[in-house]
């Protein structure tokens, strides 16, 4: 009854508790002198809401540690992206020298004219001739150790492909050179001189290409992207320039 008191605040919350008390008296009254099979049925009913309840606390208990199991699963789903993410990354990436080196067929060109310019002439392979050292692909710790500034805008991928066209110019131009000089056409020869008089006392057992040779051998311009490549490549110790004489730039395999 204090209780009550104590809880009120107004008569109206009072009257409207007092209320609720004379309610429950009533029903008490009206069951006081029920049938012995009512209050059992009454008490069985007591029962079955009790263990419902009981039931409901164990599905509340086995959500939230479903609701947690799930918040786990998506944390390692996420790891696992990551990790998926990386290994295509580095598939992608993988250096092709240490890929399984399967030469590809090649197909037999026609004659071509004369006329035709130094860098579509069709050059035979001297089996004779020593093996070409070619530039080593970048990797990605050599990548990442690159100044920014040195860097810019250029990725990774651009490199190594950059470098890929490199060294198929650089195979173009060592197998002119490889050639016997008799069984040369007029442009072949003309193309021939032009490559020997690029090399000098430093360059000597070298390999290298000019600005020409890349241009002629592999249709690659030299922009300023290009030029950064260069720069990078340099930088790793992939390469080195041999100046000289006069603009002559002959980029030089490590």
């Amino acid at each position: 009854m204090s209780s009550i008191v104590e809880n009120c605040l107004t008569v109206a919350e009072l009257d409207k508790e007092f209320s609720k008390k004379i309610s429950l008296v009533r029903d008490a009254l009206q069951l006081k002198n029920m049938d012995v099979n009512v209050a059992n049925e009454f008490q069985s009913l007591r029962n079955d809401i009790k263990n419902i309840k009981e039931q409901f606390k164990e599905l509340r208990s086995l959500i939230k540690c479903g609701e947690q199991n799930t918040i786990e699963l998506q944390k390692l789903l996420k790891k696992v992206e990551g990790i998926n993410k990386t290994v295509d990354h580095m598939e992608e990436n993988f250096p092709a020298v240490l890929k399984s080196n399967v030469p590809a067929p090649q197909k037999e060109t026609n004659e071509i004219s004369k006329e035709a310019p130094p860098g579509n002439l069709p050059v035979a392979a001297n089996s004779n001739s020593k093996s070409i050292k070619k530039l080593q692909l970048v990797a990605i710790p050599e990548f990442e150790n690159v100044p920014k500034y040195m860097k810019g805008r250029i990725k990774y991928e651009e490199i190594n492909a950059f470098v890929e066209k490199f060294n198929a110019a650089l195979e173009e131009k060592y197998k002119l050179l490889s050639m016997p000089r008799k069984g040369m056409k007029p442009p072949q020869l003309k193309t021939w001189q032009k490559i020997k008089a690029q090399e000098n006392p430093e360059s000597k057992g070298l390999f290298f290409c000019t600005v020409e040779d890349l241009k002629d051998f592999g249709r690659i311009k030299l922009d300023k992207a290009s030029l950064n490549i260069l720069t990078i490549l340099r930088h790793c110790g992939k390469m080195k320039e041999i100046r000289g004489p006069g603009h002559l730039i002959r980029y030089t395999v490590m």
